[in-house]
């Protein structure tokens, strides 16, 4: 268990969001690498995950406050107290950590938003991140274990951990409960599940034997599934329930139909293309002032087109 590096004197930095940020920066250098080849520029590649950044931001928070909703009305009075003497301690305690879908739902809403507001193609650039997002997650998902959150139940047989007693190692600040009694290490689980499914889609990217979209439809319905399975086998009790199921398990539920939806691939070629809506008149009158910029960046989209189908053509053969 390591929560912190130490950097110098007094200075730490979390190791959970360490990783999840060496995670995200090797996705984006992958995906400028591999974008220009599957119809997206690279300084598009790069931009379009700072919208992606601050989505994941958000929606990993709110979606934090959904999970606590729950204990807030069943005790509304209490919280109403706690607000008047520490309203500081409150908001840690609501928005004070992260849950992974409310980020990925936050991420595609801020993608979607960069390709609709510069006119990227939002199916080519799913294309080029789907295959990467477990990569990104299976470095969260050690920094989860590093930091002794999201751990595993009760578990004393093979591949069992003991995390340290605050007791005894007073500098880790663990919560007595996650180091009461050995647990199943289902954060390192989850991470090679990631890594499993990043070889996956990886493949079948680098293979280009998927229709648009398709990429993240196989993910979603991997993840979504290995994840109801593994709420089950969790030990924390910070998730939120609604009902006998988490909210995690709700969300895996809700989202495996859209998995299946993307994979079949009509609904999302009727109402998915960024590329092919009609400007708007704010839109037509940038269009007009960049107008030798917009006509370059067509040309470029049409040679990078032209390129893509020539070496379709070639591997087909």
């Amino acid at each position: 268990m390591y929560p912190y590096i130490h950097i110098v004197g007094n200075f730490n930095i979390p190791t959970y969001g360490s990783l999840f940020l060496i995670g995200f920066i090797i996705a984006i250098f992958i995906g400028r690498h591999i974008g220009p080849s599957m119809g997206i520029g690279k300084d598009d590649a790069f931009y379009g995950m700072l919208y992606c950044a601050i989505g994941i931001l958000i929606g990993s928070k709110v979606m934090y406050f959904v999970s606590k909703l729950p204990n807030v009305i069943t005790n509304f009075s209490t919280v109403i107290e706690w607000a008047k003497t520490d309203f500081g301690g409150l908001m840690g305690y609501l928005f004070g950590g992260l849950v992974f879908y409310g980020g990925l739902i936050g991420a595609v809403i801020g993608i979607y938003r960069y390709c609709y507001h510069f006119r990227v193609s939002f199916k080519a650039f799913v294309n080029v991140y789907a295959p990467l997002i477990p990569l990104i997650h299976a470095f969260g998902r050690v920094g989860c274990f590093l930091a002794g959150c999201c751990y595993g139940m009760e578990y004393h047989g093979f591949g069992a951990v003991q995390f340290p007693s605050p007791d005894k190692f007073p500098m880790f600040d663990t919560d007595p409960v996650l180091s009461s009694v050995p647990r199943l290490p289902i954060q390192l689980i989850e991470a090679g599940l990631n890594i499993i499914a990043f070889i996956i889609l990886w493949t079948l990217t680098k293979k280009r034997r998927n229709k648009p979209m398709q990429t993240m439809g196989f993910y979603l319905v991997y993840y979504t599934v290995a994840r109801f399975v593994l709420e089950f086998f969790r030990g924390d009790i910070e998730r939120g329930y609604f009902g006998a199921i988490t909210t995690s398990q709700w969300i895996s539920l809700l989202l495996l139909p859209i998995a299946v939806i993307l994979i079949r691939g009509r609904w999302q070629q009727k109402h998915l293309n960024t590329q092919e809506r009609p400007l708007n008149r704010r839109e037509l009158a940038r269009r007009e002032k960049y107008k030798a910029w917009y006509d370059a960046q067509e040309a470029a989209a049409r040679k990078q087109e032209a390129v893509t189908v020539q070496e379709q053509d070639s591997a087909g053969e």
